[in-house]
């Protein structure tokens, strides 16, 4: 896929399909109408018409004229992402930070060669929205912290990292938790993540990697994760 005006939609229809695996939708339910939904998403409705389009050829929706677009039924909507039903999967806290180990800091760097300006001011976006949460100490910060890791994977353009969200997003919502109870967490993000965002912005794939790398080992230390 070009790396142009389209990534957009497909990012969109990433985070919608994320959002109907964690059962924010469930099969069959019909989705909020247009209007609203694009305010949620924060994009246009020419843009949520789009991801639409794209959900629907992946038989992920069904869009009935006059009435809505609806869930697909009768088919698993982990079966679009094709690599582990993540809600079924019994794994540690040590197994996810792991995961996100292996796969994050490389996310790190394709998406400093290949993020689009819209790419960019998106993962700058949230990590404004993100820091906000923390300095507020609002204890549900996971969904903004999400929001970050979900865009900076969203612009290495590469499906199979998209595929990832889901995984990525529990490892997340588990070290939140966590985080919740030790503020120091806390605090160091709000430096980790502006260091990334920096590479990002320079263009620097190999200073993102080391960024992305950095932030999740001194995570895993904070939480007493062992390395070995």
């Amino acid at each position: 896929m070009p790396y142009g005006t389209d990534a957009l939609s497909v990012r969109v229809a990433d985070r919608l399909a994320e959002l109907i695996v964690h059962g924010r939708f469930a099969p069959g339910e019909k989705l909020p109408n247009e209007p609203a939904l694009a305010a949620e998403l924060q994009v246009s409705r020419t843009t949520l018409r789009e991801a639409l389009r794209i959900l629907s050829t992946r038989g992920l929706v069904e869009v009935r004229r006059g009435v809505g677009t609806f869930v697909t039924e009768g088919r698993s909507v982990n079966a679009d992402f094709n690599v582990l039903n993540i809600r079924n999967t019994d794994v540690s806290t040590k197994d996810l930070y792991e995961m996100r180990l292996m796969f994050e800091p490389q996310a790190a760097y394709y998406a400093a060669l290949r993020a689009t300006r819209e790419d960019l001011d998106a993962i700058e976006r949230f990590c404004t929205l993100n820091e906000q949460m923390i300095l507020a100490k609002n204890p549900l910060w996971d969904e903004t912290e999400q929001k970050f890791h979900n865009a900076i994977a969203s612009a290495t353009h590469n499906p199979f990292i998209t595929a990832l969200l889901p995984i990525f997003n529990r490892a997340i919502h588990h070290g939140i938790l966590l985080a919740n109870e030790a503020p120091e967490v806390a605090q160091m993000t709000l430096h980790d993540h502006r260091v990334l965002v920096q590479y990002l912005n320079d263009r620097n794939p190999e200073g993102a990697k080391t960024a992305m790398y950095l932030h999740i080992i001194n995570t895993m230390r904070a939480f007493h994760i062992r390395l070995d």
